[in-house]
């Protein structure tokens, strides 16, 4: 049904987040979109690395709501998922990626939420596959984020040069810099994480 309703020609695109609070409540959140041509983890993964960091500035902890509406919320040049997603995401096989998100409250010592992440690729047909990729709290997440779109971006420019297509440059710039962007955060949690182990390295010895 959802196939039909969103008009597809290609596969799916679904981010699913299970958000839990202090209480261990669980409550579910899925959106999707066309696969093509933005729906895949280089381009989708900084919407949440920007929902953490947000969190984190915000000193909020996450919610479905808050959720749904930074994903809604269509900031910049890249689309975000907008259709809500009641399926599941890992065996739906129109969608071809998938990130499993699973959100808890901050983390009294670092500020940042509790995060963790599976990202789910998968395709049937003729030659069909499938991979896993995990990453656990927001520095990981951030650092995969970097990396997909620094893989992206060498895509990109391979793509260019072979077809002389400066859209296609443009659009490598976006994610060089989303990557830089997206390190900078990484090693903002790194540093809130080396912080928060050292108090409580202090801590112990003056007890």
């Amino acid at each position: 049904m959802l196939r039909s309703e969103l008009r597809l020609t290609t596969g799916l695109f679904v981010a699913q987040a299970a958000v839990s609070n202090h209480t261990g409540l669980i409550a579910r959140s899925g959106l999707a979109m066309p696969a093509a041509p933005f729906g895949s983890a280089a381009w989708q993964l900084p919407a949440l690395v920007a929902y953490l960091h947000r969190l984190h500035q915000d000193e909020e902890d996450p919610s479905p709501e808050l959720w749904r509406t930074h994903t809604e919320r269509q900031t910049g040049p890249v689309p975000r998922p907008q259709r809500r997603y009641q399926g599941n995401g890992l065996h739906d096989p129109d969608a071809v990626c998938v990130l499993d998100i699973q959100l808890g409250p901050r983390e009294e010592g670092t500020g940042w939420p509790a995060a963790d992440l599976a990202v789910i690729e998968q395709e049937e047909g003729a030659c069909p596959f499938g991979r896993v990729t995990r990453r656990h709290g927001t520095e990981a997440i951030a650092a995969h984020t970097a990396q997909e779109l620094s893989a992206e971006h060498d895509r990109l420019m391979d793509r260019a040069r072979q077809h002389q297509d400066t859209y296609l440059v443009r659009l490598a710039d976006l994610t060089q810099r989303a990557a830089e962007w997206a390190d900078k955060v990484r090693a903002a949690a790194h540093a809130d994480t080396v912080h928060a182990q050292a108090d409580r390295a202090r801590a112990r010895i003056t007890r």
